[in-house]
């Protein structure tokens, strides 16, 4: 899939290592990123195990990574920006995790030999990928058969998620394009993954803490803030945007889905 056709699809790959080594560190500390309800949803359908090699590409400052360490034999953390390497190094040490280790390198040309991971994890990264297709072919290669490609990312319903991709973009200009559950279902089983899990999950999302984790200048977040004001009824329906006590919330969404190597080859 070539992301030409996508909103975005003309930025270079280097706009996201720009945008991410600006906010590295805020998305260390993030809320979002490390809050424990969501890492533990997770994991949980992850189906680890002790033996298991984990890959855990766009590791950002590694929140999925640590998670993950505890229950497996190793982890191999991935990431396109050294900056945030570096924070996830430094969450690493926190934690004293020994036996997660750190590859600078691209979702899209993963420098491993195939049927090397038990498991290929990713969240909260795909819609920053230019070119998704290939690197969830990628994540088929690296994956031992019967191994399990783990995703949860942005993804609201589709009467909402075209009016929303403004927001995405003018919040994070790396942001390519959000994929509804139906589109990730059939981009994995294209490939001969089998989908095992798909859900959308629904949350309430504090927007003035997303745009502060993504360094949001006050210009521009006045100026998404005013684009909220002018949302037609039916997306206003969908989002339920409400501010309380001085914050700005409204209905937010995302996918989480375990897709299976088969054992054998279906095609």
């Amino acid at each position: 899939m070539s992301s030409d056709s996508e909103p975005g699809g003309e930025r270079e790959p280097g706009d996201s290592r720009e945008q991410f080594a600006r906010v590295a560190e805020a998305y260390r500390t993030s809320r979002t990123h490390s809050d424990p309800v969501s890492l533990a949803k997770f994991i949980s359908i992850c189906d680890l195990k002790a033996n298991h090699k984990v890959l855990d590409v766009a590791t950002g400052a590694g929140h999925v990574a640590m998670a993950a360490a505890p229950l497996v034999r190793e982890v191999v953390a991935l990431d396109l920006t050294e900056a945030m390497l570096e924070q996830a190094r430094t969450l690493a040490a926190s934690r004293e995790a020994r036996n997660v280790t750190f590859v600078l390198a691209n979702a899209e040309q993963l420098p491993f030999p195939a049927e090397t991971f038990d498991r290929v994890l990713v969240r909260s990264a795909p819609h920053h990928f230019h070119q998704l297709f290939p690197a969830l072919a990628e994540a088929y290669r690296v994956l031992v058969p019967g191994g399990a490609f783990v995703v949860s990312d942005c993804s609201p319903p589709p009467v909402v998620r075209d009016w929303l991709e403004v927001v995405e973009v003018g919040r994070d200009p790396s942001h390519v394009r959000s994929r509804a559950l139906e589109e990730w279902r059939a981009l994995l089983q294209a490939l001969g993954f089998t989908v095992e899990h798909a859900e959308r999950i629904e949350q309430e999302k504090d927007i003035l803490d997303w745009f502060q984790v993504a360094g949001v200048s006050s210009k521009d977040r006045q100026r998404l803030l005013d684009y909220y004001e002018t949302a037609p009824a039916a997306i206003a329906g969908q989002l339920t945007p409400q501010w309380r006590e001085g914050r700005f919330y409204h209905r937010y969404w995302h996918a989480m889905i375990r897709a299976r190597r088969p054992l054998q080859p279906i095609f």
